[in-house]
């Protein structure tokens, strides 16, 4: 398991980089394993970098950081790699990663987040659980209140680039994102329902026929889109 590292702020962001093509940024919170299974297929035609915000994942762990500075982390790997131009993908909480990172730059030209609503989470109630749930990492925990320092119907509603939301219909926060749909579609969101599949079987952790149906769906959306260039 070999990870490569780009150093910022006095902390380590491990990376992981595959493939040739536009690039493709896929946000990771957890260590194992090394890489999205999705991964693989995708860097059949794009160059993808899996990123680990620093308090995550393979990345350094410091007592205090700024945990909420994704955007300024994509970026120090990105000119690490020589990468001008970029997609950001997350799913779940890197979801909500992704969208720090793309309303940070001019350089994102897409934001596709799955397995989360956009607009609204974390609520009021749900944060307050965090806040007093001693279980939940301090890099967890401060990322959660920088996100919502943050008014995210106005900041996507001015993000230029493309941008997608999707969710399995067996997701639990499926009623949650439906409602939100025409406020969605109305800041130029794309919006995706995948029928039967679950949160685990919708996520990049997927790399079955039904996760390689939706990693097919957003890149063919994205092509759509001119986000990606098409081979």
């Amino acid at each position: 398991m070999t990870f490569q590292y780009a150093d910022l702020a006095g902390a380590r962001i491990a990376y992981r980089a595959s493939g040739s093509g536009p690039a493709l940024v896929l946000i990771k919170n957890n260590r194992r394993p090394p890489d999205h299974p999705i991964a693989a297929w995708l860097s059949q035609r794009f160059r993808i970098l899996q990123i680990h915000p620093v308090g995550f994942g393979a990345s350094d762990r410091p007592n205090k950081y700024d945990f909420g500075s994704i955007g300024d982390q994509i970026l120090t790997v990105l000119d690490r790699e020589g990468v001008d131009q970029f997609a950001v993908w997350g799913f779940s909480q890197p979801a909500c990663m992704a969208a720090i990172a793309a309303r940070s730059t001019d350089r994102a030209t897409a934001l596709v987040m799955g397995g989360v609503s956009p607009i609204g989470f974390p609520s009021d109630g749900e944060m307050g659980r965090m806040e007093h749930e001693p279980r939940l990492p301090r890099p967890a925990l401060e990322f959660w209140r920088s996100y919502r320092s943050f008014d995210w119907h106005h900041e996507l509603r001015l993000y230029p680039g493309a941008k997608i939301a999707y969710l399995g219909t067996e997701d639990p926060a499926i009623r949650r994102l439906r409602k939100l749909k025409p406020v969605l579609e109305g800041i130029g969101f794309t919006y995706f329902e995948f029928a039967g599949l679950t949160h685990s079987t919708c996520g990049l952790g997927d790399a079955s026929a039904d996760g390689r149906r939706v990693a097919q769906t957003v890149v063919d959306c994205l092509i759509s889109r001119g986000a990606v260039a098409s081979e």
